[in-house]
C-alpha cells in the first residue's frame, strides 16, 4: 500500500489534481482499514487531510473475487447523490477520478458504529439516525427529487454482493436454493430507490454527539429493492446479539429505532414483510458460508447463525421481534 511508487503516484495525482500545495511541505501517506475491496489511505500534508481509496480490481479474499474497479465512480456519485438528500451524513467529496476518489476525513476521535456496538455501547438514537436518513434517501430516490440515472447498472452490485452472497449461499445450500433465487427474482423486479448496498455498522461512521454520523462506502449504490438496506442493518445487529447475548435486547432496541424511524418517513417506499425477512435470512447464512465470512464469531456463534438464517428463510417469522426470540432456542 504504501510502497515508493505508489506515495510518488498518489503524491503526483493530488499535486496535478490541485489538492496539494506545489510547495516542499511534507505528506504524510498512512493506510487505513479498508474492508477486502479498496486501498484506503489517509493523506495529510500542509493544509490537506483528506481519505484517498482505489478501488482493487482483485479484493482481499481467500476466495478468488474480482469485480470492476468502475465502482469507484458510483461511490463518489452516490455520495454526491446522498448529499443532496442530507449533506450531514456523509463526507463531502473533494475529487473524483476513474483512479482516486478524495473524501472528507472523519475527525480522529469518531470510530465506526461496529466498534461501539461490539463494545456493548447500543446508542439507539444512532440507529434511529441512521434509519430516518435511509427513509429520507429512499423516498426522495423514488420519487425522482434526486436524479438516480447514473444508478441503474447492477454489474458491481452482482459482482460484490448477490454473487459473493445470494448465489453463493444458493450454490453451497440446495435446500436454500429455491427461496434464495425467489428472494433474488424479486430483488431486481422491485427496483424503486437508490440502495447503499453495505448499509452495515462497519460503514457507519460516529462521533461524540448523536448527530455526529455518517454514512461512508457506496461503492455498490444502485437503484434496487427497499428492502436490502434495512435487511443489512438488522442482519448485522442479529450477529452481534449472537456474538454478544448480554447485549441482545439492546440491539434489538436498536433494531425497532431504526425501523420505526425509517417507517416514519411521509413518502418513503414501503417494505416488503416476506421479501425484507428472507433478505435478512440471506445474510446471516452469507456472512458465515459466503465469500466475505464475519470476522468476530467462533465456530459455535457460526453454527448458530447459520441455523438462524436457515429457519429465517424457510419459516418467514411473523415479526422481528420474532427472529430475536429464536437466537438461543
Amino acid at each position: 500500500m504504501t510502497t515508493l511508487s505508489l506515495r510518488a503516484e498518489l503524491t503526483a495525482h493530488l499535486a496535478e489534481r490541485g489538492l496539494l500545495a506545489g510547495d516542499a511541505s511534507p505528506v504524510s501517506i498512512r493506510p487505513l482499514t479498508g474492508g477486502v475491496s479498496n486501498d484506503v489511505l489517509a493523506v495529510t500534508g500542509g493544509d490537506f487531510d483528506a481519505v484517498v481509496k482505489r478501488a482493487l480490481g482483485q479484493l482481499r479474499t481467500a476466495k478468488l473475487w474480482n469485480a470492476d474497479t468502475t465502482r469507484l465512480l458510483t461511490e463518489g456519485r452516490a455520495l454526491l447523490a446522498a448529499a443532496a438528500v442530507d449533506p450531514t451524513r456523509v463526507p463531502r467529496v473533494l475529487d473524483l477520478t476513474p483512479e482516486f476518489l478524495v473524501i472528507e476525513r472523519a475527525p480522529s476521535t469518531w470510530t465506526t458504529w461496529k466498534e461501539r456496538l461490539l463494545d456493548h455501547d447500543v446508542d439507539p438514537m444512532i440507529a434511529g439516525k441512521l434509519g430516518e436518513f435511509l427513509g429520507a434517501l429512499q423516498r426522495d430516490t423514488a420519487a425522482g427529487a434526486v436524479d438516480t440515472a447514473q444508478f441503474e447498472g447492477v454489474r458491481a452490485f452482482e459482482q460484490l454482493r448477490v454473487d459473493p452472497f445470494h448465489r453463493e449461499v444458493a450454490a453451497t445450500h440446495p435446500e436454500l436454493r429455491a427461496v434464495v433465487e425467489q428472494t433474488i427474482d424479486t430483488m431486481f423486479a422491485n427496483r424503486v430507490c437508490l440502495v447503499h448496498g453495505d448499509y452495515t455498522p462497519k460503514n457507519v461512521m460516529v462521533g461524540d454527539s448523536v448527530d455526529d454520523v455518517w454514512v461512508i462506502d457506496w461503492e455498490v449504490a444502485h437503484v434496487g429493492d427497499p428492502t436490502f438496506d434495512p435487511a443489512w442493518v438488522i442482519g448485522h445487529l442479529l450477529l452481534k446479539s449472537i456474538h454478544r447475548p448480554p447485549s441482545a435486547a439492546a440491539y434489538l432496541a436498536a433494531a425497532h429505532a431504526f425501523l420505526d424511524s425509517r417507517t416514519g418517513i411521509i413518502g418513503a417506499p414501503v417494505l416488503d414483510h416476506v421479501q425484507l425477512t428472507r433478505q435478512i435470512g440471506c445474510l446471516l447464512v452469507a456472512r458465515i458460508d459466503g465469500r466475505s465470512p464475519i470476522d468476530y464469531l467462533d465456530p459455535r456463534d457460526r453454527d448458530q447463525a447459520r441455523k438462524l438464517g436457515r429457519h429465517v428463510l424457510l419459516n418467514t417469522p411473523d415479526r422481528i421481534d420474532s427472529i430475536w426470540e429464536n437466537l438461543h432456542d
